[in-house]
């Protein structure tokens, strides 16, 4: 073989290599969801105190602080994500606001929570334990919407509601997706994604999909839904594009509320005690996309 020759040879599979590259990247960027390993061998579940065992929702600031909340009352907690110990709790109010919260979300230096009916909380993070005061925004949901996820959307600074539930008038093949612009603060009529139940059930075999969590993916930008009644969760893009889903093991999962992310990309699931202690479950991306 002469030297051009070797030459050209080399040329090639260089290139062949830099396409695969290329495409597994493009892979784990679109894709997201399928690049997380389930397996228990890439998971760790972290057991909270007593306090949380009617965990809902999670949420996760820029510095990896986690948050977390009851659904009950309006306390707030702030956990380890190593030991699952409390490391600060402060109330909303100066009394103890009993409401069905469902979904927490981190904006900036502020953190907002959700009811089933679709009330908004917003109050600042506090500096140490205490009483926060807060502001209250009504939307034009309500409790037969059953909203159960909330997050942040930094892409269009908006809050993202997912309804557990109704949808909306004639959507009864849909569950909903609603957008809270935070420029305007106003709830968009429109939903803004609908997941067509027929789609779960054809191409992935979800027959009884009940949104609880939502979560946007920091590197992808596609749209994590967390499911309860069938423990999966279903990703789709930042266009509303079905993408894919993945089940989840019940023995590790007994209901599942929460979803969030961490810096490095770690995947967070709480799921609540039922009757044992509740945890928070910590899911690794797999080895060829980190």
């Amino acid at each position: 073989m002469n030297y051009k020759s070797y030459f050209k040879i080399n040329f090639l599979v260089l290139i062949l290599l830099g396409c695969f590259i290329i495409a597994q990247q493009s892979d784990c960027n679109d894709r997201t969801l399928l690049n997380y390993s389930f397996s228990d061998e890439h998971s760790r579940t972290i057991t909270l105190p007593k306090q949380l065992n009617e965990i809902s929702g999670l949420t996760v600031t820029g510095d990896d602080r986690l948050f977390s909340h009851n659904d009950e009352i309006g306390t707030v907690y702030e956990v380890d994500i190593e030991t699952g110990k409390i490391l600060n709790q402060f109330y909303l109010g100066k009394k103890k606001l009993k409401k069905d919260f469902e979904g927490i979300a981190a904006v900036k230096d502020s953190l907002f929570l959700v009811t089933s009916s679709g009330v908004l909380y917003k109050f600042n993070f506090p500096d140490d334990e205490r009483n926060v005061d807060y502001i209250k925004v009504k939307t034009f949901l309500s409790a037969k919407y059953n909203v159960e996820g909330l997050c942040y959307d930094k892409a269009t600074n908006s809050l993202l509601l997912a309804c557990k539930e109704y949808a909306g008038k004639n959507l009864t093949e849909y569950k909903a997706i609603y957008s809270f612009d935070l420029s305007t603060y106003k709830l968009q009529e429109e939903p803004r994604f609908l997941i067509n139940l027929d789609s779960l059930k054809s191409k992935f075999n979800i027959n009884n999909f009940s949104p609880t969590g939502i979560e946007v993916h920091p590197n992808s930008g596609n749209v994590f839904i967390l499911s309860s009644h069938e423990k999966v969760i279903v990703e789709l893009s930042s266009n509303g594009e079905l993408l894919n889903a993945v089940k989840l093991k019940s023995k590790n999962h007994r209901q599942p509320e929460g979803i969030a992310f961490l810096s490095d990309l770690s995947l967070l699931i709480s799921d609540e005690g039922r009757g044992e202690k509740a945890g928070v479950t910590l899911i690794t991306l797999s080895s060829n996309c980190q």
